[in-house]
C-alpha cells in the first residue's frame, strides 16, 4: 500500500484527533525551550498587560468580576473601559492555573496561543478534507512573520489573542458562503463580538479587511453578492450587541483621535516594498522591522495567474493590503472615512487568514505543487524558529532606582522616561511589595489625565523643568524620576534640573548613573490647594503654562466660562479661543476688564467673523503680513529693541499686526510704516498683541520678547503657582471612595472619572477630583449602563431576526432554483 492510500484509509476523524496531538506537542516543546532558555515577558508591552492581567486575577480573587476603579495607573483609571477584558480574562484564568505565578502564566499563554490558534486551521481541515495541509498550516500560523512579531516584539497580548481567533472567525464566514452553512451565521456573530472584546480597532480593520476580500470574492464569484453581504451584516451585528461595553468606550477613546494625529499614526506604521518583503533582514537577527513574508506574496501572485478564477479573492486581498501598508498609500487612505481606521500594517494577521483560505480553497492544486509551496512557508518562517533574535526583555537596567523610589514612596511617584522603558516600571512600581501609585502607565490614551501627560512629557522634550515639578505636585507625586540621558537631549544641565526641582520643594533622595530621584516631605496621603494667577482659554494656550506655570487653561469657549469663575484670575489669556457669540463674548471680556482682570488677546488666533471673513474683536482688527529671517526693528514702549532671527524652519513668518487701537505699546518700523503689533484700546487692562509673538518666545527663548510679554501678562518668567499641601483621607471601598479633608475645595489629585457619583460634592478642574466639602463619598457606576443594555438588547433581538430572516431567505432561493430546474 503506498502512503497516500494509506493516509486515505486513515477516517478524517482520527486525522484530526492526530493533528490536535500534534498541536498539543508542539505548545509544549514551545513552552520548555522557552523555559529552559530563560525567555519570559519578552516585547516592550507585555509588562503593562499583564498589570491588567493581575489587577482582574487579584480583584476577581476577591469576588469582584469586572473593577470599574484602580488608583495605581494615571492617578485613576476605568481599567477595562478602553482596553477590551477578554485577553486580561484569558491571562487572568492561566495565572489561576499557575498558582499567581505570573511568569508561569507567561509560559502558560504561549503554549495556549500556539495551540488554541492552531486548531483553528484544523476545523479547516476537516470540512476541506485537507487536513495534511491545514494541520501545517496550523503548526505554522503562530510563527508566521508578523504573528511573531507582535507577539515577541510588541507583546500585545490583545492583538495576540486576536490572531488566536481569526482562523475560527474566517472558518466560520467560508462555512457560510461556500458551504451554505446558515448557522454559520450565528457564530460569524458571536467571535466578531469576542474579537471586539479583545481589540476594538483590530476587530474593526478585520470587518475592513473583510469587505475588501468580500469585494475580491463576489468579483470572482457572481452569484455570491448576497451571501458576502449577509456576512457583513452578521459582523456588524457583533459590535451591537457587546453594546453594553462598546457605548462606553466610544465615549473617548480612538474615536476620539482628530484626522491630524490618525495621519501622523498611519505614515508611522508605513514601510517601503523594498523592506517588507526583504527576508534577509530577519535572517541577519533584525526581528523589530516589519516582514509581510516574501513566501506568501510569491505564492500569492502564483495564485492569481494559475488557480482557479473563484479562490482567487485571498491573494488580491495580499496584495492590495501589502500595497497599502507603503508610504505612497497614506495621502489617499488619511482622506477615507474612518481613516483613524485603517493603520494597514495591522491588517496583516488577517490578511494571512484569507491567503490560507485561497491556498486551501486552491483543491486542483497537483500534490507535488502543494509540497512545494509548504516547503516555500516553511523556509520563509524559518527565522521565526530563532527564539533568541526575537527575544526582547523590557526591563531596562533602572531595576534598581524603581525599587527605591517605592520605598521612600508616600503617595505616587512619576518617572520621567519619555517611555523609552517601556512597560516594565508600570508592572514594578504597581505590583507586589511596597507597591505604590504611579502618574504614568502604559497606553495613556485611557486615562482621565491623557492630557496631563502629554504636557510633562513636553516640558521633558523641551527642558521646562519648573512646569515639569511643579505638574507632579499637582498630580500627587512625592517622588521624581528622571532619567538622566533626556537632560543632555535637551539641552539642559543637571544643575538647571536640579534648581527647577528646588523650587518646588523636591530634593535629591537618591543620585545613580541612571537617573534622578527627587523627593518631598509630604503627608502619607495629600491634597492640593493651588492659587493659578492666570488663566488660558483656546486652542494655544498649552504654550503659556511651560514658561509661565502660574497660568493654567481648559476648554477653547470662553462662554463655557461664567465671569464668577474667571475673575478670580489676575490674568486671562485669549489665543485660539472661539465663542458662540462675538457680541457675549466681547461684553465678558469688557465686564472682566472692569473688574480688574488682565485680559491678553493673541490677535494672530482670533475667530474669523463668518459675515465678513475677516479676523476682529472690540473693534481692533488682525491684518495679515510677513516678515522674513527676522522682525524688523521693535519699538517698546519708547524703547528700540532687536530680536534673534526666526527659527530656520519659519524663515518665512506669516503673522498679522493690528489696527484700531487707540493706545500703541509697540511697533516695528517695515519700510517706513509703523505697524502697531500691541496695544490697548479705551481700557488698558486689555491688550491686543500681534505678531505672532508667544509662539516667537517659544522657539527662540528671546529675553526681549519675554520682556514684553511678563508687562502683558504682569507676571514673572518660570514663576510658580502657590501651592499648599493639604493631609487627606482616601478610603476604597466596594466601588465607593471616601475622602476626607480638614479644609473644603481641596484637589485630591485622583483623576475625575465620568463615573462618579456623589451628592455636589465634586467637580474637575485641569482633569483632576476636587472635592468642595470636607467629607464626600463617592459611589462608582458602571458608565452608560443604560444606553448601552438598550444597544446589546436591540443587538440580541436583531440577532434573532436577522437569522431567521437568513433562513426565510434561504428558503426562498432554494424553492425559485427547484422551480427553475423543473
Amino acid at each position: 500500500m503506498n502512503t497516500v492510500s494509506a493516509r486515505r484509509s486513515i477516517p478524517l476523524g482520527l486525522q484530526f484527533c492526530f493533528a490536535v496531538l500534534l498541536m498539543a506537542l508542539g505548545a509544549l516543546l514551545l513552552m520548555y525551550t522557552m523555559r529552559e532558555k530563560g525567555y519570559y515577558m519578552s516585547g516592550y508591552d507585555t509588562w503593562g498587560h499583564f498589570f491588567k492581567s493581575d489587577l482582574m486575577y487579584q480583584s476577581m480573587k476577591e469576588g469582584d468580576y469586572y473593577p470599574l476603579f484602580t488608583n495605581l495607573w494615571y492617578n485613576g483609571l476605568q481599567p477595562y473601559r478602553y482596553w477590551a477584558p477578554i485577553p486580561y480574562y484569558i491571562l487572568a484564568f492561566l495565572q489561576g492555573l499557575a498558582r499567581g505565578d505570573i511568569i508561569t502564566t507567561y509560559y502558560y499563554f504561549v503554549g495556549f496561543s500556539f495551540f488554541v490558534g492552531g486548531c483553528g486551521w484544523l476545523l479547516w481541515g476537516l470540512s476541506s478534507k485537507r487536513m495534511v495541509l491545514c494541520t501545517f498550516l496550523g503548526l505554522m500560523w503562530f510563527f508566521f512573520p508578523d504573528n511573531m512579531r507582535v507577539f515577541f516584539y510588541e507583546g500585545n497580548v490583545p492583538r495576540m489573542v486576536a490572531a488566536i481567533i481569526i482562523p475560527y472567525l474566517t472558518y466560520f464566514i467560508w462555512l457560510f458562503v461556500q458551504r451554505d452553512k446558515k448557522v454559520a451565521a450565528f457564530f460569524i456573530t458571536l467571535l466578531t463580538s469576542i474579537v471586539a472584546l479583545t481589540h476594538l480597532m483590530i476587530s474593526a480593520m478585520i470587518g475592513v479587511a473583510t469587505f475588501i476580500f468580500m469585494v475580491f470574492f463576489v468579483i470572482t464569484n457572481k452569484k455570491k453578492l448576497l451571501k458576502a453581504f449577509e456576512v457583513i451584516v452578521s459582523m456588524l451585528l457583533g459590535y451591537v450587541i457587546i453594546g453594553i461595553w462598546l457605548v462606553p468606550a466610544l465615549v473617548g477613546g480612538l474615536v476620539a483621535m482628530n484626522s491630524d494625529a490618525s495621519a501622523s499614526v498611519m505614515e508611522s506604521l508605513t514601510y517601503a516594498i523594498g523592506s517588507t518583503l526583504n527576508p534577509f533582514t530577519r535572517i541577519n537577527g533584525v526581528t523589530d522591522t516589519y516582514y509581510y513574508g516574501i513566501a506568501i506574496v510569491f505564492i500569492a501572485i502564483l495564485g492569481i495567474i494559475l488557480a482557479d478564477k473563484k479562490v482567487k479573492a485571498g491573494y488580491y486581498t495580499n496584495l492590495v493590503i501589502l500595497f497599502c501598508t507603503t508610504p505612497l498609500m497614506v495621502p489617499i487612505l488619511s482622506k477615507l472615512p474612518m481613516s483613524q481606521l485603517l493603520w494597514m500594517m495591522r491588517f496583516t494577521t488577517i490578511a494571512y487568514a484569507y491567503f490560507i483560505w485561497s491556498v486551501i480553497d486552491w483543491k486542483n492544486l497537483r500534490r507535488y505543487f502543494t509540497l512545494l509551496l509548504m516547503v516555500l512557508l516553511l523556509v520563509d518562517c524559518i527565522p521565526s524558529f530563532m527564539l533568541n533574535k526575537y527575544y526582547f526583555q523590557a526591563k531596562g537596567n533602572i531595576s534598581d532606582e524603581l525599587q527605591i523610589a517605592k520605598d521612600v514612596t508616600k503617595q505616587r511617584v512619576a518617572l520621567m522616561d519619555l517611555s523609552i522603558l517601556n512597560a516594565y516600571p508600570s508592572w514594578e512600581l504597581c505590583v507586589g511589595e511596597n507597591s505604590t501609585q504611579y502618574t504614568f502607565g502604559w497606553a495613556w490614551q485611557g486615562a482621565a489625565t491623557a492630557s496631563n501627560i502629554v504636557m510633562l512629557n513636553t516640558a521633558l522634550e523641551k527642558g521646562n523643568y519648573e512646569y515639569l515639578f511643579d505638574r507632579c505636585l499637582e498630580l500627587g507625586n512625592d517622588t521624581v524620576i528622571v532619567i538622566k540621558e533626556l537632560i543632555k537631549k535637551a539641552n539642559k544641565t543637571d544643575l538647571e534640573l536640579i534648581e527647577a526641582a528646588r523650587k518646588s520643594d523636591y530634593y535629591i533622595y537618591k543620585e545613580t548613573n541612571e537617573a534622578y530621584i527627587f523627593h518631598m516631605d509630604t503627608p502619607e496621603t495629600f491634597g492640593v490647594i493651588t492659587d493659578y494667577r492666570g488663566f488660558g482659554i483656546g486652542e494655544y494656550v498649552d504654550e503659556v503654562v511651560f514658561p509661565y506655570p502660574t497660568f493654567i487653561g481648559a476648554s477653547n469657549h470662553i462662554e463655557d466660562y461664567s465671569i464668577e469663575e474667571l475673575v478670580e484670575y489676575e490674568t486671562l489669556y485669549l489665543s485660539g479661543f472661539e465663542y458662540y457669540d462675538r457680541t457675549n463674548a466681547e461684553n465678558m471680556v469688557l465686564e472682566l476688564a472692569n473688574m480688574g482682570v488682565r485680559v491678553v488677546i493673541d490677535m494672530s488666533h482670533i475667530p474669523i467673523v463668518e459675515e465678513n471673513k475677516r479676523m476682529y474683536f472690540l473693534g481692533v482688527v488682525a491684518q495679515d503680513i510677513e516678515f522674513t529671517d527676522t522682525y524688523p526693528t521693535i519699538t517698546y514702549k519708547g524703547q528700540e529693541m532687536y530680536f534673534s532671527s526666526f527659527p530656520e524652519e519659519y524663515s518665512t513668518w506669516n503673522t498679522k499686526y493690528i489696527e484700531g487701537v487707540s493706545n500703541i505699546l509697540g511697533t516695528a518700523d517695515y519700510y517706513g510704516q509703523e505697524l502697531a503689533f500691541i496695544g490697548t484700546n479705551g481700557n488698558e487692562n486689555i491688550i491686543f498683541l500681534g505678531f505672532n509673538l508667544f509662539h516667537y518666545s517659544t522657539q527662540t527663548s528671546d529675553q526681549g520678547a519675554y520682556h514684553i510679554l511678563n508687562d502683558s501678562f504682569n507676571a514673572k518668567l518660570y514663576e510658580l503657582p502657590e501651592r499648599t499641601l493639604i493631609p487627606i483621607n482616601i478610603t476604597y471601598g466596594n466601588n465607593k471612595i471616601i475622602i476626607d479633608s480638614p479644609v473644603e475645595n481641596v484637589n485630591t489629585t485622583l483623576a475625575y472619572q465620568d463615573n462618579f457619583i456623589s451628592d455636589d460634592n465634586i467637580i474637575s478642574q485641569n482633569n483632576l477630583l476636587y472635592v468642595t466639602k470636607k467629607h464626600t463619598e463617592i459611589e462608582l457606576i458602571y458608565p452608560y449602563k443604560k444606553q448601552g443594555l438598550i444597544v446589546s438588547a436591540a443587538g440580541v433581538g436583531g440577532t434573532f431576526l436577522w437569522m431567521a430572516l437568513i433562513q426565510i431567505v434561504d428558503r426562498k432561493r432554494n424553492l425559485k432554483i427547484s422551480v427553475g430546474d423543473v
